[in-house]
């Protein structure tokens, strides 16, 4: 028996792939590890030349370091990524060990592989989960969570991953990444049709390679409609309460069942999504509580309108738009003999006919327009975008919709409250106070010329 055969039978032992290539790049020797990696058998490769297997480009990138072994007789240890004939990509392990002749000739290389994709695949996804879980400093946004679900879905080799939320029985797909199936986010399913379902009755990650022998999932809804023969989810918890599930799905069988470090990468995908969701519901009610804060800096308290602040604000708006060629007209409005209604019946029956008033100016003016509860009975209407026609118009609107209020006594007497209007447009060098001062000037015009009537600004108030 050779020194070959022995060496050979010895190698056809190891898990390891071997290989023995010639100087003409020939297999002159595969062991069944390495074949089997190619889909073939030993005898379909032996005495077929490296380019049968290898793509063009890998091939042109790892003959320089035959070339050099056959010239040096060097060993040689590094890792690649090899496309193959059939499209396939691995990461690669390798190490050249040259066979030399008594002559000191390279005769041969005998190339051991180690298929390494699998462990660099976990690395990138292990990557990705720590940058995902610790990027302090940026805005935490959907795109993390996407980012997260392409790495899943590439590396579990599935046609879809989602994340999920739940509530009242209504699953909705709030994050996708899929190029196979027809979802979308924002797709609203009932629960029970759902492997999500599934997961949630087992209240922890399942998994399944082959739906249609899993008594879990054979009969289920969602086998029954999509067919989905591969599933892995975990549920996501988020300030211990159940939030929704994190799922890939395929529609065929994958030719390994998950493995532990799959499984495992996935309860990994499943916390860091649960710190990004739970870091934007702080950011979130951050941001509601900052503007809960802000409405209610600039609302009257006492009728819900917008206070002087806000009315200010608006004005200074109106202005810059104004540079645009867009004028605006501004209202003073004061409840007619406020004081008697307030001496004679009290501040309780005051406030009531301010409120029912400042309800019925409300409702008469157009949506882009403001009421403003400036203080006391003085309120203040901005018209967006008005001429002096139109805003007579609404002005008059609003004087009428005051006067056909009517606040009941519990005694059964009545009220019915009028108001005094003062407007002006606005003229390309206002300020504030200039179209503010005008209305204004034009109320007092109003009230002495006998109340409940609207008044426009005069060109002598300018």
């Amino acid at each position: 028996m050779t020194k070959h055969h022995i060496t050979h039978r010895i190698i056809e032992q190891l898990p390891t792939m071997v290989a023995y290539v010639d100087r003409d790049r020939l297999f002159r020797y595969v062991n069944t590890s390495y074949a089997g990696f190619f889909d073939l058998t030993p005898q379909e490769m032996l005495g077929k030349p490296l380019t049968d297997v290898l793509s063009e480009e890998s091939y042109q990138r790892i003959k320089p370091n035959h070339d050099h072994i056959f010239a040096t007789g060097e060993k040689m240890e590094f890792s690649d990524s090899v496309t193959f004939r059939n499209g396939r990509k691995s990461f690669l392990d390798i190490r050249y060990l040259p066979e030399i002749d008594e002559q000191d000739n390279v005769i041969g290389i005998y190339v051991l592989i180690e298929d390494v994709s699998d462990y660099y695949a976990s690395v990138d996804v292990m990557r990705t989960i720590h940058e995902v879980i610790h990027k302090r400093g940026r805005r935490i946004d959907p795109a993390s969570i996407d980012e997260l679900l392409k790495v899943g879905v590439e590396y579990l080799g599935v046609d879809i991953g989602t994340a999920s939320s739940i509530q009242n029985g209504t699953y909705t797909i709030e994050w996708v990444q899929t190029a196979k199936m027809d979802f979308s986010a924002g797709t609203q399913l009932p629960l029970a049709t759902t492997y999500c379902s599934v997961v949630l009755k087992a209240n922890h990650l399942i998994y399944t390679n082959d739906a249609s022998k899993d008594s879990r999932f054979k009969e289920h809804a969602s086998y029954q409609t999509y067919g989905l023969e591969t599933y892995i989810g975990t549920p996501l918890i988020i300030n211990d309460q159940v939030w929704g599930v994190l799922g890939f799905a395929r529609k065929s069988k994958r030719a390994e069942p998950f493995t532990e470090l799959e499984i495992e990468m996935v309860r990994m995908m499943g916390t860091a999504l649960e710190t990004v969701i739970a870091e934007q519901k702080i950011r979130s009610d951050l941001i509601r509580q900052r503007d809960d804060m802000a409405l209610i800096a600039y609302t009257d308290a006492l009728t819900g309108l917008k206070n002087r602040s806000a009315g200010m604000e608006i004005l200074e708006q109106s202005l810059v738009r104004q540079n645009g060629g867009r004028g605006f007209v501004v209202s003073v409005i004061d409840f007619d003999h406020f004081k008697t209604i307030n001496d004679t019946y009290g501040h309780d029956i005051g406030d009531k006919v301010l409120i029912a008033g400042s309800e019925a100016m409300s409702a008469a003016v157009r949506s882009s327009d403001s009421v403003v509860r400036v203080g006391g009975e003085e309120f203040m209407v901005v018209l967006a975008y008005a001429d002096h026609e139109s805003a007579s118009q609404v002005l008059e609107r609003v004087r009428a919709a005051v006067e056909e209020t009517v606040v009941t006594l519990d005694s059964g007497e009545v009220i019915n409250p009028t108001v005094s209007v003062g407007a002006s447009e606005s003229h390309p060098d206002d300020d504030v106070s200039s179209i503010y001062r005008r209305a204004d000037q034009a109320l007092y015009k109003a009230k002495r010329e006998g109340r409940n009537r609207v008044v426009w600004a005069s060109e002598s108030d300018v």
